[in-house]
């Protein structure tokens, strides 16, 4: 009798500390940051002003290759990537993403844990769409956590097209 209590003794010890090994371990996921890229698009018109502000002629620079072929109030798309570093934020309300601000917080509303894409909504419940360079920190998260976005550098490559 004694040996079996014992042994129970000794397995629920041995469950207590593996479980606290997990919880340590889910904690340490969990209070870790996930760096990746945010998609940005970026929507506008063709425009040229002059220092006081009134319409001018487009011009650019020999760098800049058949810009100067598009017409001024031509539609254009833009994306780039900026790269950004999440953070989970207990309990933070949800802010607006304001251009030119370098953080903000937004609720995560998917996770596809595979691929490592996070789509998250700001104050405006816009959506943002964030690639994780390791899913498997991606995966750590769940839907409705609210994470601190902080943008890092400059945006690492753009691609445009006219429409």
């Amino acid at each position: 009798m004694k040996k079996k209590i014992a042994a129970a003794w000794v397995m629920a010890l041995c469950a207590s500390v593996a479980g606290e090994g997990a919880l340590a371990q889910q904690r340490a996921v969990s209070s870790a940051t996930i760096d990746g890229t945010m998609v940005v698009q970026i929507i506008g018109e063709v425009q040229a002003v002059d220092a006081q502000g009134r319409a001018t002629q487009l011009n650019v620079s020999p760098s800049m290759h058949d810009l100067d072929k598009l017409p001024l109030g031509t539609r254009v798309k833009s994306t780039a990537l900026q790269p950004v570093t999440l953070t989970k934020a207990a309990n933070a309300k949800a802010q607006s993403m304001i251009p030119g601000d370098r953080q903000f917080i937004a609720k995560v509303a998917n996770v596809d844990g595979a691929t490592g894409v996070i789509t998250l909504k700001d104050a405006d419940d816009l959506p943002i769409e964030v690639r994780a360079r390791d899913p498997g920190k991606a995966a750590a998260l769940s839907n409705g956590t609210s994470v601190k976005v902080m943008l890092q550098g400059k945006a690492a490559r753009a691609a445009n097209s006219g429409q």
